[in-house]
């Protein structure tokens, strides 16, 4: 360890001769003096010297400086002396003294970003890159993600593009939601019943209709790919292009789909504590229902948007509001959507969350399900380690409907109970490009309707993988 210092040591030594001056030091030829890295500077130990005059500066310090015995100097030190450097206009010497800084710190996303913003400045965007890609996969707060979007653009550009490839597989109970064996009891009341007992010899309204359904449970099976454009400046706005594409490929035949998804999101940079949201998505689709003259064909319209407020280091909350339309053969339905979600950090890799929502669905045109008034309360529990992150979330849904089922003579409630446990892989393992979800859902259901299944389990796997245009995107 002491070996190892001390040759690092030595390098900073060797980088600051070479990039001081003996006497006077003076900006090199053809070299722009203007400021280098975007903020406010890192103070650090006041630089020895003479300051009578303001076009003097200081000479290179020494080695008793900088470092003493087992002591080194902080990041903040080294990152004040290369940016001093870069607004004298000497951005490759700047680069060799943050390259030695990061010897000493290479955990330092900040120094990594300085000897960028160095390598940079001195033509180097190959050397930039390389610092860049040692941050691909980390979590960076807001600041250092703004300035590594800087940098990117600067070097390559501000536009982005790469694929992910994804694969969800897992067992259902049912393939499309809903029971098996449906028995329908008609209710004295309802349009049904009065139906049968107008047509007493051809109808018994006392006797339930049962439809038989042909087995829907299996192995479900989703590929899909995603088409990303994203626009990263370093401005005051973030903007991502997206098309989807998926199939899915059940086990069972006679109940696949495929469609595709174009998407537009925009999000602001987070500054005074407020992030704000915006997405826009029009989408088709095509659903076999285990008979072709079940097949469901749609469209659909989404619109949200959504802010984010930072209260304090350890608590934030979250605002959204969602409209969707969608338009099919067997329905034309219109739903708005509100949101509120509160998150707190317990501890370091620990955030709880509360969140709570209200939903309004509406009927167009066609179709039999009723409009309907829906409220949701629901708790959850993050943790993330290294290696692996854990998610736990219980939600409770009730939902009130306004207008009558045929068979029913009362407008219904349905009340659901979900809980959902996700193990996935954590930041640490980003640089895979590889991200592994396990998710297992159990849900249950308090409802008349005899459509719907009163519970159900299921567990899925999903694989994606991000191929992107370069090495330095994020």
């Amino acid at each position: 360890m002491r070996i190892r210092t001390a040759s690092q040591a030595a390098t900073l030594v060797a980088s600051l001769i070479v990039c001081g001056h003996v006497t006077s030091p003076r900006p090199a030829a053809g070299a722009d003096p203007g400021p280098a890295t975007p903020g406010p500077a890192i103070p650090g130990p006041a630089t020895p010297g003479p300051a009578s005059s303001p076009h003097h500066q200081p000479d290179t310090p020494s080695l008793d400086i900088f470092v003493t015995d087992t002591q080194i100097m902080p990041p903040a030190w080294f990152l004040d002396r290369v940016r001093l450097l870069l607004h004298q206009g000497r951005a490759s010497e700047a680069h060799q003294l943050a390259k030695a800084a990061v010897g000493l710190y290479p955990h330092s996303a900040e120094l990594r970003l300085g000897a960028g913003f160095a390598a940079m400045r001195s033509g180097q965007c190959q050397s930039a890159e390389l610092h860049l890609k040692a941050l691909h996969g980390l979590r960076l707060i807001p600041a250092l993600q703004r300035r590594f979007d800087l940098l990117v653009a600067a070097c390559n550009g501000p536009w982005r593009q790469h694929v992910v490839l994804g694969v969800s597989f897992g067992y259902r109970p049912s393939l499309v939601d809903r029971q098996r064996d449906v028995v329908v009891r008609l209710q004295s009341g309802s349009r049904l019943h009065g139906l049968c007992v107008r047509l007493a010899p051809l109808c018994n309204a006392k006797r339930p209709l049962v439809s038989r359904g042909q087995p829907d449970s299996g192995v479900d099976l989703w590929v899909d790919m995603a088409v990303r454009h994203l626009y990263r400046a370093g401005g005051a706005w973030n903007f991502d292009l997206e098309t989807v594409l998926f199939q899915r490929r059940p086990r069972r035949p006679g109940f696949a789909g495929q469609g595709m998804i174009l998407r537009v999101a925009a999000r602001s940079q987070r500054m005074a504590g407020r992030q704000f949201h915006i997405t826009a998505e029009s989408g088709l689709s095509r659903f076999q229902q285990g008979r072709p003259d079940l097949t469901i064909s749609q469209t659909h319209q989404r619109a949200a948007v959504g802010m984010s407020l930072t209260h304090s280091r350890r608590l934030g909350s979250y605002f959204g509001a969602s409209r969707l339309g969608v338009t099919s053969r067997w329905l034309d339905l219109a739903r708005t959507r509100y949101d509120y979600r509160l998150d707190t950090l317990l501890a370091e890799n620990l955030t709880l969350s509360f969140g709570g929502g209200y939903e309004r669905s509406r009927r167009t045109r066609r179709g039999m399900t009723p409009s309907s008034r829906a409220r949701e309360l629901s708790i959850g529990l993050r943790w993330s380690g290294r290696f692996i992150a854990v998610n736990i979330h219980h939600d409770r849904r009730h939902e009130r409907f306004v207008g009558r089922l045929p068979f029913l003579a009362a407008p219904h409630q349905a009340h659901t109970r979900l809980t959902r446990l996700d193990l996935m892989t954590g930041d640490r393992l980003g640089w895979l490009n590889l991200k592994v979800v396990v998710s297992f859902e159990y849900r249950k259901i308090s409802t008349p309707d005899p459509y719907r299944l009163p519970s159900s389990r299921t567990l899925m796997f999903r694989m994606s993988r991000e191929f992107f245009s370069h090495p330095a995107t994020r």
